[in-house]
């Protein structure tokens, strides 16, 4: 099924549902795991660890705490005080099943994958010390996190066979290639990276990064890369968080590409227990979270519901998540 609604909601869920909220107000608790592979020769070496460095240090400055941050490399040594073990076959299994232990059902997870990749289809993977993890057998790590909402960042070589291969219900996959055959080592990532700790990838001026504010920003500086230095560009981004879809480059439009990704933010949980808070602030916060909750559930029954209706359902619901966005903005001062 390819619903074609998108073209007049999305604007509006962007725009308007998405609200001025403080990094220390939001809903979800978020857990991340970087997990920088072989670099191979130590500029690459050198790069993978700044690369995953960098990622904590946004996941941070956004108020997740250090504790549910996880992040493995090739040299343990490379970043002291950051890097928290190897990036290993074992260590990642580790890592998952530690999140799986300390997370709720209702927190968000995202998984960055940084290096060289190698391999195609199910068998696509990021070179790891020793033996590596296959796409498949991510695939089966990340179904052990179900309910939680997850997304999986791959921004290495040769990275855009695991879109198909991850793809699922309440899943977010960002590959930096669109296929197996693009090699080359990526620029993507970093600027991906980046998008978390500059203000101009704040595309809607909310305070908060999206992860579809961190993959546009990081495709079009990615493309300025190559058109500055007069290069044919040798990787292409994919997004995709349909349960079934093959990636886009470009999410919104007349697709259905970029609702999950546009409401997946890094904050920590929300506290409305401050006796400062305007109490109508916390009833829209509160029907916020059960509005996104609601999205995220029926995007999970798109094969199981009529087309027609659940398309009706899904505009009533982006249409009502816009206004009270709107209502948001308008508590803090801030009408526009």
């Amino acid at each position: 099924m390819r619903l074609r609604i998108w073209s007049f909601l999305l604007p509006a869920a962007f725009l308007l549902g998405a609200a001025v909220v403080p990094p220390s107000l939001q809903a979800q608790e978020t857990h991340v795991l970087i997990v920088a592979g072989l670099g191979g020769e130590p500029r690459f070496q050198e790069q993978f660890v700044e690369w995953g460095s960098r990622m904590a240090e946004g996941a941070h400055l956004a108020g997740v705490p250090e504790e549910r941050v996880t992040f493995l490399a090739e040299d343990t040594q490379g970043s002291p005080g950051t890097v928290d073990g190897r990036s290993t076959r074992e260590e990642v299994e580790a890592a998952f099943r530690r999140i799986a232990e300390v997370s709720s059902p209702n927190d968000r997870v995202l998984i960055l994958l940084i290096g060289h990749g190698s391999g195609s289809g199910p068998d696509s993977l990021v070179n790891l010390p020793g033996p590596s993890l296959r796409a498949a057998e991510y695939e089966a790590l990340i179904e052990g996190l179900a309910p939680r909402q997850v997304a999986v960042v791959n921004v290495a070589s040769a990275s855009g066979d695991f879109v198909p291969v991850l793809v699922g219900d309440g899943r977010i996959v960002i590959t930096a290639t669109r296929s197996s055959a693009q090699r080359n080592a990526t620029v993507f990532g970093g600027h991906f990276i980046s998008a978390f700790l500059e203000e101009s990838a704040d595309a809607d001026r909310d305070g908060r990064i999206s992860l579809l504010e961190a993959f546009e920003y990081a495709r079009i500086e990615t493309e300025r890369h190559f058109r500055e230095r007069n290069l044919l560009p040798s990787e292409t981004a994919l997004l995709e968080d349909r349960p079934d879809g093959s990636g886009v480059t470009e999410p919104g439009g007349e697709g259905e590409v970029g609702l999950l990704a546009s409401r997946f933010f890094l904050e920590g949980p929300r506290r409305t227990d401050d006796p400062d808070i305007d109490p109508r602030l916390v009833e829209l916060l509160a029907e916020e979270e059960r509005l996104e909750q609601e999205v995220r559930e029926l995007l999970q029954q798109v094969d199981a519901l009529d087309e027609d209706e659940y398309r009706s359902r899904l505009e009533a619901l982006l249409t009502e998540l816009a206004r009270v966005g709107q209502e948001i903005r308008q508590v803090e001062g801030d009408p526009e």
